[in-house]
């Protein structure tokens, strides 16, 4: 396995233990897992709780960055141009990931911004190294 599917794999883990968050939220607000999973009743408000929401959209996000990440991290190990630099960049997505999470639930905008943007540029990076 490259560096590269190592941290890959380690987004993936981290991309599907972000609904934990608010699915427990969302468990406890109705009472219940088998409550939670009834469809939602006219009107209810799913993230009534402004961290539950953005733990959501963290989530979603994540989705977003992972399409992105997933095919280069795979091109670079498939086609064997692996080296220091992509796995650092590798290595610095999921390090962003993990501190863009907590950012994002407890609203601090700046810095998030700044930490996505660093996950966007080691994406590009791993781009970068496959086309030059």
């Amino acid at each position: 396995m490259t560096d590269e599917i190592y941290w890959l794999t380690w987004s993936v883990v981290l991309t599907a233990a972000m609904v934990i968050p608010y699915a427990g939220y969302r468990i406890n607000k109705l009472g219940g897992i088998f409550q939670a999973l009834l469809r939602p009743l006219p009107g209810d408000d799913p993230f009534d709780a402004e961290w539950a929401h953005r733990a959501y959209r963290a989530h979603m996000n994540a989705f977003e960055g992972i399409a992105l990440f997933a095919p280069l991290a795979i091109a670079v190990s498939v086609t064997g141009m692996s080296n220091n630099i992509t796995v650092l960049a590798s290595a610095t997505y999921f390090w962003a990931r993990l501190v863009y999470a907590p950012l994002y639930y407890f609203n601090v905008p700046v810095l998030r911004t700044v930490v996505w943007f660093t996950g966007l540029g080691a994406t590009l990076t791993l781009a970068y190294e496959l086309l030059k």
